[in-house]
């Protein structure tokens, strides 16, 4: 038996909305600036790149957002304005299936720690997504209210 190390990390919770409703908005990169703490305030850049401004250390953040739909699976290449490497995804599934009602959803979100995370770095990523899957739900369920 090999012991688990901390290459990765996942979160998730149910949210009061449909499933397609939350990937949508999930899939914007506005919608994502305004949750994501380590990239907040999205805005394009390029074809497909946009940058936000880390709340942390105020450092620029590059981000693809990479929707797969058929799977309910979006990925998060992130980095540097030169290099980013898919780390993080979040994944959102239909509440229905899962005995939950057919209004309602999960959304998961993961990420892998890169070889050259530093222990303090990656406690904080661990953190931020504990506290991010908390706003994504608030979020989602006050604009799905509010339509």
């Amino acid at each position: 038996m090999s012991l688990p190390d901390d290459t990765a990390h996942h979160t998730a919770i149910r949210v009061a909305v449909p499933a397609d409703f939350a990937f949508d908005r999930l899939s914007d990169a506005a919608f994502v600036g305004g949750w994501s703490l380590g990239s907040m305030g999205l805005q394009p850049v390029g074809a497909g790149v946009f940058r936000g401004q880390s709340l942390f250390d105020g450092s620029d953040a590059h981000v693809e957002i990479h929707p797969n739909p058929a799977l309910g699976l979006i990925d998060f290449a992130v980095g540097s304005a030169d290099t980013r490497v898919p780390r993080i995804w979040i994944r959102v599934a239909a509440g229905g299936p899962l005995g939950f009602g057919a209004d309602t959803c999960v959304v998961g979100m993961g990420a892998w720690r890169a070889a050259t995370t530093t222990d303090d770095i990656w406690a904080r990523t661990r953190t931020s997504h504990e506290t991010e899957i908390r706003l994504i739900k608030a979020q989602l369920e006050t604009l799905w209210a509010a339509s």
